[in-house]
C-alpha cells in the first residue's frame, strides 16, 4: 500500500505553495546541474518559491570549502525553507546535518555513497535518490553493439563521488569481469595521467568508457573544464568513447552509451519533495536508486566512430547534436 501511494504521488504531485532550496554541490552553469533544476523547477516553480545556492565544490579548492558552507548556512537562514532538496554528495555531506538540525526536511539526489559515508542517510527527515552509474547495464549494452568488446578501460576522476559509486559494484577491485568483458577501471585528478590513459587505450582496450571528470586539475593545480578535457581526448583517441552519463555525451565528447539522467534524477526527486510538502513524512517514504537509464547517442560522434545502431536501439535512443 505505501508503495501504491508513493507511485501515485510520484506520477502527480500536488503544490501548496512553500519555500524550497535547491543546494548545488557544484554550480549552475554545469550541464549537470543545469538539467536537473529544470526538472525540478518544471514540478515545482509554478506553485513554490525556489531559491538556488551553490557550493561550487567542483572549481573552487578545499581549503575554502568551510567559508562557502558558511555562506550558504546564513543564506539558509534567511531564506528559511520548507524543505531542501540537495544535489550530489558534496551537497550532502557539507550541508545535510546543518539542515536536520534546524529541522528542515532534506530530499537528496546524485548521492552515490552509502550509510558508511553518510550516515545522516538514516535520519528521520531524510530521503531521496541514491545514484547509481549503470555499469552491468552499460557493459551489457556495448557488447551487443561494438565488436570487438572483450576490454574496457573504465576512467574517471578521483572524486568522492566516482570512488564511492565505484567501492559500492566492484568493492576495492580495479579490475574485474562483467559479461565476459575485462574491465580496468582507473580514477585520477590529474590532467595528463587522465588524457594519457585516453591517448593510448587502442594499446590494450577496444573502448573507453568516461565516468565524471571534473576533479581534473593541471599539473600547475589549475581547474581543467570538463567539455576542453573531453574534446582534448576526443581529438586523439583511437578507440571510441562511451559515457555512463548522458551530460558528457555530444560533438567532440562521448560518442554515446545507457546512461544515467541529470533530467530524470531531478524529476524524481522533485516528486519527493512534493510528498513531504503535503504531508508526507520524510521516514515513510522509501530511498531509491537511479530509476532508469536511457540511451542517448552523438549523431557527429557515431559518424566519426563509423558506429552502426541496431532498428530496435535506434528507437529506443535519444540523438543529440
Amino acid at each position: 500500500m505505501r508503495l501504491l501511494m508513493l507511485s501515485l504521488f510520484l506520477l502527480s504531485p500536488f503544490c501548496f505553495g512553500k519555500t524550497v532550496v535547491i543546494i548545488e554541490s557544484y554550480h549552475s552553469d554545469y550541464k549537470w546541474d543545469a538539467d536537473y533544476i529544470s526538472a525540478i523547477n518544471s514540478v515545482l516553480a509554478e506553485d513554490h518559491e525556489i531559491h538556488i545556492l551553490e557550493l561550487d565544490t567542483k572549481r573552487l579548492p578545499r581549503s575554502q570549502w568551510p567559508e562557502k558552507v558558511a555562506e550558504i548556512q546564513q543564506a539558509v537562514t534567511v531564506i528559511q525553507p520548507d524543505i531542501a532538496i540537495l544535489g550530489d554528495d558534496n551537497a550532502f555531506s557539507l550541508m545535510a546535518g546543518d539542515l536536520v538540525e534546524r529541522q528542515v526536511p532534506v530530499v537528496f539526489f546524485g548521492v552515490n555513497g552509502g550509510p558508511q559515508q553518510h550516515p545522516l542517510l538514516n535520519h528521520p527527515l531524510v530521503t531521496g535518490v541514491l545514484e547509481r552509474p549503470f555499469f552491468g547495464e552499460s557493459i551489457r549494452h556495448l557488447r551487443k553493439i561494438l565488436r570487438p568488446s572483450d576490454r574496457f578501460l573504465v576512467l574517471m576522476d578521483d572524486s568522492p563521488t566516482m570512488r564511492n559509486a565505484v567501492s559500492e559494484f566492484f568493492g576495492e577491485a580495479r579490475q574485474a569481469t562483467l559479461y565476459g568483458s575485462r574491465l580496468d577501471i582507473v580514477l585520477t585528478n590529474q590532467k595528463d595521467t587522465w588524457l594519457q590513459a585516453v591517448f593510448s587505450a587502442h594499446e590494450r582496450f577496444d573502448a573507453v568508457i568516461v565516468g565524471t571528470h571534473h576533479t581534473i586539475r593541471d599539473a600547475a593545480e589549475n581547474y581543467v573544464l570538463p567539455q576542453d578535457l573531453m574534446a582534448q581526448a576526443f581529438a586523439r583517441a583511437q578507440v571510441p568513447i562511451f559515457s555512463f552519463w548522458d551530460i558528457f555525451i555530444g560533438k567532440e565528447q562521448g560518442i554515446g552509451g545507457f546512461t544515467v539522467s541529470a533530467y530524470q534524477e531531478g524529476l524524481t526527486a522533485a516528486r519527493l519533495a512534493s510528498l513531504i510538502l503535503n504531508g508526507v513524512k520524510p521516514d515513510s517514504i522509501p530511498q531509491l536508486k537511479s530509476l532508469s537509464g536511457h540511451y542517448v547517442y552523438s549523431t557527429s560522434g557515431m559518424k566519426h566512430w563509423n558506429l552502426k545502431l541496431s532498428s530496435l536501439i535506434s528507437s529506443q535512443s535519444s540523438f543529440v547534436d
